[in-house]
């Protein structure tokens, strides 16, 4: 991008040439673009890793911390919200919500069967799945 803005090419072939809509250039040269309209390689770099760092990650749990998880709901019985505090006191954020999809994934239903009221107040299933073929809503 920062080669053909200097040969002055026009958005349009720009945007074709690298394989983005017209839209996206645009937002990226306005994002990561000085203050006096100039589009600098490097400082946009700088800029992008800038707020990558600012972001949160949605990262999936690693193996590790699900096995742990899965041994303090076995064990201890405790709920999702007493596994995250106690996690989040150790720098660990994990949302409760996050274990309980953890409990909702496990097939053979033992983890289910370690939790208080044993999902048994989940009103509606979770998957989509259903008996009656061609079903409309």
């Amino acid at each position: 991008m920062f080669a053909l803005l200097q040969r002055k090419s026009p958005r349009k072939e720009i945007a074709h040439i690298v394989g983005i809509s017209q839209s996206t250039l645009s937002r990226e040269l306005k994002r990561n673009g000085s203050p006096s309209g100039k589009y600098v390689w490097f400082k946009a770099h700088a800029k992008a890793m800038e707020r990558r760092k600012r972001s949160t990650s949605n990262a999936a749990l690693s193996p590790e911390l699900v096995w742990r998880i899965k041994q303090i709901i076995i064990e201890e019985q405790w709920s999702p919200r007493q596994i995250s505090g106690a996690l989040k006191k150790e720098g660990i954020n994990v949302s409760h919500q996050s274990i309980y999809n953890i409990i909702h994934a496990d097939t053979t239903g033992e983890l289910a069967s370690h939790t208080r009221h044993k999902l048994k107040y989940r009103h509606r299933p979770k998957c989509k799945a259903s008996p009656i073929a061609c079903r409309t809503g």
